[in-house]
């Protein structure tokens, strides 16, 4: 069991990892550089990357979450309701857990979002680049949460 475990915590450090690194990339390099592209040419760089992005960076969302669970819970302190809310280690885990459920459903409406608010044809749409920088601001804010309660949890909390 022991293995599984130590298998199972790097599997999940690895997809937070792509995770967090891959949102910490995009919007403090990619996003910033395509803004000061023609909007055309980072339009076609930004539609040439969505897909691979996403094929990237929703299993590594999905992996964090689901082997946040199991680590938790199968391979971890959390196998009652009462460890659950009764104890400091039981709300962190909960309140990581909420944040990474919050987050993938964030980053998938954002999505949905991007194309109307970034792109106007051929041009950026107003209010393009603030837009980006809030969404950028609501990942990268609720991704270092989520590593707080990692570190909390580590010590026991």
């Amino acid at each position: 069991m022991r293995e599984l475990t130590i298998v199972v915590h790097w599997l999940h450090v690895l997809g937070g990892i792509v995770w967090f690194g891959g949102h910490l990339f995009t919007s403090l390099v990619i996003w910033p550089a395509l803004l000061r592209r023609p909007a055309a040419e980072a339009k076609a760089v930004s539609d040439a990357m969505a897909q691979p992005a996403m094929r990237v960076m929703g299993p590594a969302g999905l992996l964090v979450l689901v082997l946040g669970i199991v680590r938790g819970t199968v391979l971890g302190p959390v196998r009652s309701w009462e460890m659950l809310v009764g104890t400091a280690y039981g709300w962190t885990f909960a309140a990581a857990f909420l944040l990474t459920f919050f987050l993938m459903g964030y980053g998938g409406s954002m999505r949905k979002e991007m194309d109307a608010r970034v792109w106007d044809g051929d041009r950026f749409a107003p209010g393009a680049a603030a837009w980006l920088r809030r969404t950028a601001a609501v990942n990268l804010g609720g991704l270092a949460l989520i590593l707080a309660c990692m570190v909390l949890m580590r010590f026991g909390l």
